[in-house]
């Protein structure tokens, strides 16, 4: 598609698919469908001068003349944040694939990195003595450079500079990493390929060169899944051949390039439904998820403290836990069990009870005879008494 906007086109950014592109013009920020029909204008966004699509936030990121830092979300039409930085205006601009979190260079120097949900830049990298004029990353390493002359290599773990560089002639325009970790540094009509540029002990000899007489190099980009490095100069546009640069296998569920309109409308849908949320872009990616172990311990202490109260209020209540036992035969041998258990019981103290009595006759009438031979044995018999006294009457 090619259109005629008949204003100065500062930026161009692909948006979730090739159906979609965002352009930064004169005033606005205008999104265009590949046929060419404007589907929106975006006038919060005022002389942007940079634009940026987060894939797995469905957001667009514009930064530009005044300093502000724009995130829309292009799935609902909202936006999501507006920054005012006050540190003057955008010099490039370049998100970090692993987080989420926006690079932005200004004309002091620095280097900000940015997130839609904080007010203040959670990041402050004090690079060069110049404008910043390019930011690449490629994992936990960056690279910046400036109007200086220089341009360096960062170790975002530690927010040190691994190696510097100097440019020749030029400052550099644009910088780009591959997949496999190629840079391609350009400036002036010369495009320098470093390779392992990221290691400790890497050379500084250039990998590929590239010379475009008479002409100046204002961008260069690496092309996803090819060895192909496309440059962006003031004759035109431009590729080169750069082996190694792609990774060969592709994911077809991530991106397909012989995808049919049907799979791409299900990855649009299956996308749109897996969409992160803005408050998920963070420095740290890994502590998603995680549990501070001191806000832990307050809880779990919290929460016995409730259950402790709550087991002081309640009042047990005992079940009457039958299980079958009120069945009808169950009653009736229930109680037939206890009837015998009484019958039993009133036997057993009736027999006692007769044990009893018949002792106790015994014992008296043992007791009278043992009395009654006592009282013979003492009473003489008659004419036997001793002393010869008369006998009685």
């Amino acid at each position: 598609t090619e259109m005629q906007v008949a204003q100065p086109v500062r930026a161009v950014k692909t948006l979730h698919s090739h159906s979609m592109f965002a352009v930064a013009q004169k005033k606005y920020v205008h999104i265009y469908d590949n046929a060419g029909v404007e589907v929106h204008v975006l006038k919060d966004c005022r002389e942007q001068t940079h634009l940026d699509f987060l894939p797995y936030h469905y957001l667009l990121v514009s930064a530009g003349d005044p300093g502000d830092l724009h995130y829309r979300d292009i799935s609902t039409g909202q936006a999501v944040s507006s920054v005012k930085t006050r540190l003057g205006p955008c010099r490039s601009l370049r998100q970090n694939p692993q987080n989420g979190v926006m690079h932005m260079g200004h004309s002091s120097g620095l280097v900000t990195m940015w997130t839609p949900t904080v007010k203040e830049p959670v990041v402050r990298l004090l690079g060069h003595n110049g404008h910043v004029t390019s930011v690449a990353i490629h994992n936990n390493y960056m690279m910046s450079s400036g109007a200086d002359g220089f341009w360096k290599v960062w170790d975002l773990r530690k927010y040190e500079p691994v190696h510097t560089f100097k440019a020749h002639g030029h400052t550099v325009a644009d910088a780009d990493f591959s997949m496999t970790g190629l840079l391609a540094v350009a400036f002036g009509p010369r495009v320098h390929i470093y390779k392992d540029v990221t290691l400790p002990g890497a050379s500084k000899r250039p990998y590929m060169t590239e010379q475009y007489s008479g002409k100046l190099i204002d961008s260069v980009r690496f092309r996803p899944y090819e060895d192909v490095l496309g440059v962006g100069h003031s004759g035109g546009f431009g590729g080169i051949i750069v082996p190694g640069a792609g990774v060969a296998n592709f994911d077809s569920y991530e991106a397909n390039p012989f995808e049919s309109r049907t799979q791409r409308r299900e990855r649009e849908v299956r996308k749109l439904l897996e969409k992160l949320q803005p408050d998920s872009i963070m420095l740290d990616p890994s502590s998603i998820g995680s549990i501070e172990p001191g806000v832990a311990k307050e809880y779990e202490a919290q929460r016995e403290k409730e259950k402790q109260e709550q087991e002081k209020l309640k009042v047990k209540k005992t079940k009457k836990k039958m299980r079958g036992k009120n069945k009808v035969g169950n009653r009736e041998k229930r109680k037939k069990l206890k009837e015998g258990v009484e019958q039993r019981a009133k036997a057993k103290a009736r027999i006692d009870g007769e044990d009893d009595d018949g002792g106790s006759s015994d014992d008296e009438e043992d007791d009278d005879a043992a009395e009654e031979g006592a009282e013979a044995v003492r009473e003489p018999a008659p004419g036997e008494g001793g002393g010869g006294g008369p006998p009685p009457p």
